[in-house]
């Protein structure tokens, strides 16, 4: 396996303190058994602090509780993912398990497609030996916006094969689920969706989830 090619506390590139993030979330009162999303952007501006509905308050149980815990940490590879799963996620014990690797910041910082395959499947790895009878689900990234990327695609693929050997552990398809298509859902980045895309996310998980929200 090559070394590490990013700071796994600091990225200096980008000025950005994963550990002030992770400090920031340990030091919530966390309630475990819980729904944990745990990724990078995608998860993290779900979130009040960039104008947008707090993803606790977007996704609820049957019975209206809130069930979900937001462990997204913008900037992260499957690398930085893999340092802070302890902290991140085996600490607060959840019941079901979401899960996104992001594969662009990896390769923006130097990993190849098999390098992040192998630190994202560590992830899960650790996830499913920790909690044995645990639902990991895994969101996968979209396809079709990646159309002009082959590299890209055959590493969403790959991942794709990859959870499937994995007991109960269940790929989400982002391409499965058609209102995910609009080009009007995100902001002027064109990466990271605004308010109406973060609703639609919502209402993607719910319907993906509704098995695991019925416990709640």
């Amino acid at each position: 396996m090559a070394t590490i090619k990013v700071g796994l506390s600091y990225i200096e590139r980008w000025k950005t303190s994963l550990e002030k993030e992770v400090k920031r979330y340990e030091a919530e009162d966390t309630e475990k058994g819980q729904i944990v999303f745990y990724g990078p952007s995608f998860f993290t501006r779900w979130s009040a602090r960039w104008g947008n509905i707090e993803l606790r308050n977007a996704i609820l149980g049957k019975s209206g509780a809130k069930c979900c815990v937001n462990r997204g940490f913008g900037s992260s590879c499957p690398e930085q993912q893999l340092y802070y799963y302890p902290r991140m996620v085996r600490a607060i014990e959840p019941s079901v398990l979401v899960y996104g690797a992001g594969w662009g910041n990896g390769s923006t910082f130097g990993y190849t497609n098999e390098e992040q395959l192998f630190l994202a499947e560590r992830v899960l790895a650790y996830a499913r030996e920790d909690f044995p009878d645990m639902p990991i689900y895994v969101y996968g990234e979209s396809k079709r916006r990646q159309k002009d990327n082959p590299e890209r695609i055959a590493c969403i693929e790959a991942f794709e094969k990859i959870v499937a050997e994995i007991p109960n552990c269940t790929y989400l398809d982002h391409d499965s689920y058609e209102p995910l298509a609009r080009d009007d859902i995100y902001i002027e980045d064109n990466v990271h969706y605004n308010a109406e895309g973060f609703r639609i996310f919502g209402d993607f998980f719910r319907e993906k989830l509704a098995a695991e929200l019925e416990r709640f």
